[in-house]
């Protein structure tokens, strides 16, 4: 391990002492900061041991990174992109997906969606199995934002409370039968 490896003058043989130096100081990064010191390190013809010491670090981590510069150039104190896992849902089955809520859910219910709701309706039509808070997520980026219903007070008086529905004139038929105390979602336009 390390025999392959180049040190001095001879790594990274276009970059001089100075500019690795420079490069070292001006990073933001404290990642790419620290595998630029890791190079600079190396260009002054310190052996990984001595790396390793001094800054601290495992001797595995400071090998692989003076590989990637080897291999890389300077473009190795970045992280290569990484894609990740691919969505369960296409950006068109997104786009779908915001106009059917921003209709609201089925009539008789309450004119905004709750996360459960959202989930089985995610599960049935999208075949998507997610969990709740991937949902919340998925919302949160497509412009919905969390509202919670107001607190009710425990000397509440229910019976009056009805009593101000019926007599208020404005219809609350939607939303009596929904739980007021689940958190609801509603479009950030529509606020």
């Amino acid at each position: 391990m390390g025999w392959d490896l180049t040190k001095g003058e001879e790594f990274l043989p276009r970059i001089s002492e100075e500019q690795l130096t420079e490069l070292c100081k001006n990073e933001k990064s404290p990642k790419e900061k620290l595998r630029l010191l890791i190079a600079l390190k190396r260009k002054q013809n310190s052996s990984i041991d001595d790396i390793t010491d001094s800054l601290q670090m495992n001797r595995n981590t400071v090998y692989k990174t003076i590989r990637r510069f080897q291999e890389r150039g300077i473009p190795a104190k970045e992280d290569e992109h990484r894609s990740g896992r691919p969505k369960k849902l296409s950006i068109k089955e997104l786009k779908t997906l915001r106009k059917e809520l921003l209709k609201g859910p089925r009539k008789g219910k309450s004119p905004v969606w709750t996360t459960k709701q959202v989930q089985d309706l995610i599960r049935k039509k999208y075949h998507g199995d997610y969990v709740v808070r991937h949902v919340r997520r998925m919302l949160a980026d497509m412009g919905f934002s969390l509202q919670k219903p107001r607190p009710r007070h425990y000397k509440t008086d229910e019976k009056a409370q009805v009593h101000f529905k019926k007599t208020s004139g404005k219809s609350s038929e939607n939303t009596e039968k929904e739980d007021s105390e689940s958190f609801v979602w509603t479009s950030a336009q529509s606020q």
